[in-house]
């Protein structure tokens, strides 16, 4: 966790039960900031075995705490899912004797799990996944893990798929995000644009329980043209049409120039010409480079912009925004991404494009992400954690 990610919990303001750990956040951000030394003391109870966890034993471990709160020179936090942490300034003398205190209840395996002795500004990182943690942003994360891979589907199987799309309702599998904008200081995130596309995992597990896309690609070439004919043919209705906003939308290359999309050309309106944005994948790109330069330019002769819709760090790399002609591009955050000074963080920085709005993070869904894009020069963003702070509407 890089130290750009303090200021990011206070810019999107405190979740609920969580003013604690926002007004931690912040103190760690000052601290950073000035370069001024704080010890600090870190309690998980919920990292101890559930023996340890039952009264009396926890009553022990809370009652060790507790002096901590009667001195003048500490300040204490209490956390959601319990933790507690407590800041002084050096040497920490009351710290030092509360850490040997819970370490003497405890066996060393549980002693180093869940009680640590840190200092700022030099271990803010740990500081910070702790709040992150107590946020519940980590399993957030962790679940969001992608699924084992399974089998391959046939011919067949994407046959009988395609026969469902044409009588399913697809609202279930719709998601909507905002694209937002969010500067450092710059309160609460502002909406720009609607980003609307078919959740393809959930498709896949409705349609193809236990199948491999990717292992098939021709085929999941067929069944996301007959996706994106159903999307397109929706987003053209009337009524769909009625209150339209900016708006972004995930298409197969060949989606570009289907009749779906030529249908909702002509019913967009002329209010809104130069709000719609087509993203791409750069690898449908690299692949059929004539098709894709022309899907560029009847887009631009629409007035629709183009946002090439990378996966990750590879895909910007194998073809720059700046060499496709794209004005956008879009990056999905992960822990894969490189590390900010990185010279591969500054090779992905040259690829993306310059100018300033001109990238999107995606996947935002905990403050990490929103630092590292913010020392990347991102500010804006998309994910589960902005829309859980944007304003309504």
């Amino acid at each position: 966790m890089n130290l750009a990610e303090v200021p990011v919990l206070g810019a999107l303001g405190p979740p609920v039960g969580g003013g604690a750990a926002v007004a931690l956040a912040g103190l760690v951000r000052e601290a950073v900031a000035a370069g001024v030394e704080r010890r600090v003391l870190l309690f998980q109870p919920a990292r101890l075995s559930p023996a340890r966890r039952r009264a009396p034993q926890a009553a022990m471990l809370r009652d060790a705490w507790e002096g901590l709160r009667r001195s003048s020179r500490t300040r204490v936090f209490d956390l959601p899912r319990g933790a507690l942490v407590a800041l002084e300034a050096p040497p920490g003398h009351h710290l030092a004797e509360a850490r040997e205190t819970l370490a003497a209840m405890l066996d060393p395996a549980e002693a180093g799990a869940a009680v640590a002795l840190l200092r700022l500004p030099e271990e803010a990182a740990a500081v910070l996944a702790a709040v992150e943690d107590a946020l519940g942003l980590t399993a957030a994360a962790r679940a969001a893990a992608p699924a084992p891979a399974g089998r391959a589907p046939d011919g067949e199987a994407i046959a009988a798929a395609e026969r469902a799309l044409a009588a399913a309702d697809l609202g279930a599998f719709l998601r909507h995000r905002r694209v937002c904008r969010l500067v450092p200081g710059g309160g609460a995130p502002e909406p720009l644009w609607e980003d609307l596309r078919l959740s393809l995992p959930d498709l896949r597990d409705a349609l193809l329980p236990g199948c491999d896309l990717a292992a098939a690609p021709a085929l999941w070439r067929r069944l996301r043209r007959t996706l994106d004919r159903r999307l397109l043919a929706g987003l053209a209705r009337a009524e769909a049409m009625r209150g339209r906003g900016p708006l972004s939308v995930a298409l197969a290359l060949d989606s570009v120039t289907s009749p779906e999309f030529l249908r909702l050309d002509a019913l967009w309106p002329a209010a809104l010409r130069g709000a719609l944005t087509v993203a791409i994948a750069p690898q449908e790109a690299a692949a059929d480079p004539a098709g894709f330069a022309f899907a560029r330019a009847f887009l631009a002769a629409r007035g629709h912009r183009l946002m090439l819709d990378a996966e990750g760090p590879a895909a910007v790399l194998a073809i720059p925004a700046s060499r496709a002609g794209a004005g956008l591009a879009r990056l999905r955050w992960s822990g894969a991404l490189p590390p900010l000074g990185s010279p591969a963080a500054e090779a992905l920085r040259a690829a993306l494009p310059a100018a300033p709005e001109a990238v999107v993070l995606a996947g935002v869904d905990r403050p990490a992400a929103i630092a590292w894009g913010w020392e990347m020069g991102i500010t804006l963003f998309q994910g589960r954690l902005i829309e859980s702070r944007r304003p309504p509407g």
